[in-house]
């Protein structure tokens, strides 16, 4: 039997309202000034629905809260993408790689290997390495990072309780999705964010390309994506 999944009453309307306002407000100081505040909260309501749609009604409201943010969030860096003609083709190609990720974890029960991603997307492996260099090359990479770049960051003097709490329950999912990344992925990840390396300084200490590194990184945050649930 299906587990009901949850459904936007117009309590919830008045209860996510502030959260989805929030979440416009952080991110407007980081865009130009042409874009309004209204399109951003517009753009993230379509984040909630799609939260309310895809979570059963017994998850508990702080895991709730904490994913919806997550989706919210990520869908007004669809619409800020999708301002930009020239990174839609490259934003479609990340979408296939992630759900492409997502559905052989789901299969599987474990992270696939790239041959199986390669071969859920039809192509070859040396195809599939090709077109996470072209993603990278267009930014998607760095773009899909913006939600995760953020979660250490000190929080802003301006930022309230519930931000805060929001940024730290990211943080924790954050952390718990690198863990289960292969520990080559983990690797990448420590020496760039952490150690602040460049891919050519990756590239030297393990050894491999430094264009191979930037397919690494690029499928490494592809993994992440599909763990936290965002396309």
């Amino acid at each position: 039997m299906a587990v009901p999944k949850r459904t936007l009453t117009r309590a919830d309307y008045d209860r996510f309202l502030p959260l989805v306002r929030r979440i416009a407000m952080r991110l407007a100081r980081r865009v130009p000034s042409h874009i309004s505040i209204g399109d951003l909260i517009s753009s993230g309501w379509v984040g909630l629905v799609e939260a309310f749609s895809r979570t059963e009604v017994d998850m508990p409201v702080e895991e709730f809260e904490a994913y919806a943010s997550h989706r919210v969030r990520g869908a007004m860096l669809d619409y800020l993408r999708g301002l930009d003609p020239a990174t839609r083709q490259a934003r479609n190609a990340s979408r296939r790689v992630t759900r492409a990720i997502a559905s052989l974890t789901h299969e599987l029960g474990h992270p696939p290997e790239e041959e199986h991603i390669a071969e859920e997307l039809g192509v070859t492996v040396e195809s599939y390495r090709d077109l996470l260099t072209q993603i990278s090359s267009a930014g998607m990479s760095r773009l899909e990072l913006v939600d995760l770049d953020q979660v250490d960051v000190a929080p802003d003097r301006r930022d309230g309780p519930d931000e805060i709490s929001e940024r730290r329950i990211l943080a924790e999912a954050v952390a718990k999705a690198i863990e289960r990344l292969p520990l080559r992925l983990q690797q990448v990840l420590a020496l760039y964010y952490q150690e602040e390396c460049t891919l050519r300084e990756i590239g030297a200490i393990l050894q491999v390309s430094e264009s191979r590194i930037c397919q690494l990184h690029s499928e490494a945050m592809h993994r992440l994506r599909a763990d936290l649930g965002s396309e």
